[in-house]
């Protein structure tokens, strides 16, 4: 998959930002992945709800990017811990229900599949800077 040139803007928004990708799609995680570092992040990948909520317990992340379904698995377990840790996040996701998501986590952002690389970098950091207001 082409990787497609970040907007200036964007290029260095996520600097120095340790940032957790939950993603079971390989191809989706490794273009998100060299996106997210294009923007100066640095990323670690889990595609499981154990590894995402063991990477989560181990702490350390600015933010996480969560796909709402991991292998056939629902991945609210993760999006709890990100809460109770209190680390900011959004789905990224083809499978859910805005509406739903947003009921049970109240302000949550979801950026549904497939949407642009600049559009998920700027709603990641909209989310980082959320937190830090």
């Amino acid at each position: 998959m082409a990787h497609r040139v970040i907007e200036m803007a964007d290029r260095m928004a996520l600097e120095g930002k340790n940032v957790l990708l939950i993603e079971d799609e390989f191809v989706i995680a490794m273009d998100i992945e060299a996106e997210l570092e294009s923007a100066g992040a640095h990323v670690t990948c889990a595609s499981r709800v154990q590894e995402a909520a063991s990477a989560v317990e181990d702490g350390g992340y600015d933010a996480a990017i969560l796909d709402l379904n991991l292998h056939g698995e629902v991945s609210f377990p993760v999006a709890d811990l990100l809460v109770a840790k209190g680390v900011p996040f959004l789905f990224h996701t083809g499978h859910g229900v805005r509406e739903k998501l947003e009921n049970r986590y109240p302000g949550a952002v979801v950026c549904n599949k497939p949407c642009t690389h600049t559009d998920l970098i700027r709603s990641l950091d909209s989310v980082i800077s959320a937190r830090c207001a």
